[in-house]
């Protein structure tokens, strides 16, 4: 079978992930199941918009072949997704099992075709209390807010962390981070080293990352980070999570993919700005109108601030070709400089410093995002994204040209979520009690930089 032949069969056929957790009340065993279904087997519904849609059965069967659980729903599918090679969505659903083996039978049916496609999964339930869970791996996490507590489309909640999975995530060139999440269960208070390695199917080594040290009281915590896997090349990995404690060493995989600078199948790639001048925003849609004057956030002055929300679509056209007009630096001329280089500079910045909710948390929103597209590329980076046992992963940006200028930002969270705590740039804000959030340490170091 050729390679086109064998990534075509792969394109048809339906995946299933099970990420097992354990609940010592039982003893019981939280099971996660995600199934990946390809869209390839999705044909077109009749009417004008071809949308497709597809109904999902899922069912659990212990050893003597009783049914625990038997749940079916449907879904639509855009139709401009159909049309997307390699493109899937996920489908998700969990169940409590008490020890022993079971079976989980997936059914996908095509709306339009009523072809069938079928996967059977077995696992096993926890009998008696591991070391850790199985390793869930996430193209996005963030910590849930006060009041937070519904997670959103693709997204499954584990403690305070909302994590945005399918199972086995897809990382890209654009969105290129991975976070893991781990539960550990130590009977009693004790510290564990946790090491990441990013692996291929034949087991050779990209990357890895130092030991992080954990503390863990009795009965157990989570090990969860984000890791950079910006230059990685297209492929499917391993990620494995080497844990080591006193008297121990657990070792977990979980696989993911990586793709090429293509957006991956089935996801729209990061909106950008359509090219300078006037003509460009005739017959765009209000939406991708929206997204250019949003960014404008940082350059609008007062008496432009509050105009634009209540327009129609033709006077926002407007308003977007005055309000570059009027900071044109050579009028009469087909381009505009300052329009193209903001443009330029926020899009770098979206791909950069985008955050997960990274797809609901654009580049250029983000702390990270707004200093750049003020300041520009730092002139020096101080990264202490990886800090040995002193502080969380921060950053440094100092500015020499002109001004020294230095911007501290802290990852609070450890998932990568970077938020400005101190600059001396009066501007922009400093957070009350930074230096305890760092560090004695850490704020050392920020001062010698």
């Amino acid at each position: 079978m050729t390679a086109p032949q064998l990534r075509a069969q792969q394109d048809t056929l339906l995946g299933t992930t099970v990420v097992r957790f354990y609940r010592a009340g039982g003893p019981e065993t939280l099971v996660e199941v995600f199934c990946r279904i390809p869209l390839a087997v999705v044909e077109p519904l009749a009417g004008l918009a071809r949308d497709g849609a597809y109904r999902i059965a899922v069912s659990v069967r212990d050893s003597t072949g009783l049914e625990l659980l038997s749940s079916a729903w449907s879904q639509t599918v855009a139709g401009k997704l159909l049309r997307v090679g390699g493109a899937s969505s996920a489908e998700h659903v969990q169940f409590v099992a008490r020890p022993g083996r079971y079976t989980i039978d997936v059914v996908v049916a095509d709306s339009a075709s009523g072809r069938l496609r079928r996967q059977r999964t077995e696992v096993a339930a926890y009998s008696q209390r591991p070391r850790a869970s199985d390793l869930l791996v996430a193209g996005a996490a963030r910590r849930a807010a006060a009041g937070d507590t519904t997670p959103r489309s693709g997204e499954i909640r584990k403690g305070a962390l909302f994590l945005e999975t399918s199972g086995r995530p897809v990382a890209t060139p654009e969105r290129a981070q991975l976070g893991y999440y781990l539960e550990l269960y130590a009977q009693r208070p004790e510290t564990a080293a946790v090491a990441a390695q990013v692996l291929d199917l034949a087991g050779k080594q990209y990357a890895a990352t130092e030991a992080q040290r954990i503390a863990l009281p009795a009965g157990g915590g989570a090990a969860t980070a984000m890791l950079d896997l910006s230059g990685l090349p297209p492929g499917d990995y391993r990620l494995r999570l080497i844990v080591d404690t006193p008297d121990s060493q657990v070792v977990r995989e979980a696989g993911f993919g990586m793709t090429g600078f293509a957006p991956p199948a089935g996801v729209a790639a990061p909106p950008g700005p359509e090219a300078a001048g006037a003509d460009s925003l005739a017959g765009l849609p209000e939406v991708k109108l929206d997204s250019m004057y949003a960014p404008l956030v940082y350059l609008i002055s007062p008496d432009e601030r509050g105009v634009y929300r209540g327009l129609t679509p033709d006077g926002k056209r407007t308003f977007l070709r005055q309000f570059w007009k009027r900071r044109d630096p050579t009028p009469g001329t087909a381009r505009n400089e300052v329009e193209e280089e903001f443009y330029r500079i926020v899009g770098e910045a979206d791909r950069q410093f985008r955050e997960k909710g990274g797809a609901t948390v654009p580049g250029w929103r983000t702390d990270r995002g707004r200093i750049y597209i003020r300041f520009g590329p730092p002139d020096d980076v101080l990264n202490e994204s990886q800090p040995r046992m002193r502080t969380r992963p921060y950053l440094v940006w100092k500015y020499t040209k002109g001004k020294l200028l230095k911007f501290v930002f802290l990852d609070s969270t450890s998932l990568g979520t970077y938020e400005l705590i101190w600059t001396n740039e009066r501007s922009e804000p400093t957070r009350p009690g930074w230096q305890q959030e760092l560090g004695p340490a850490a704020v050392e170091d920020v001062q010698r930089f």
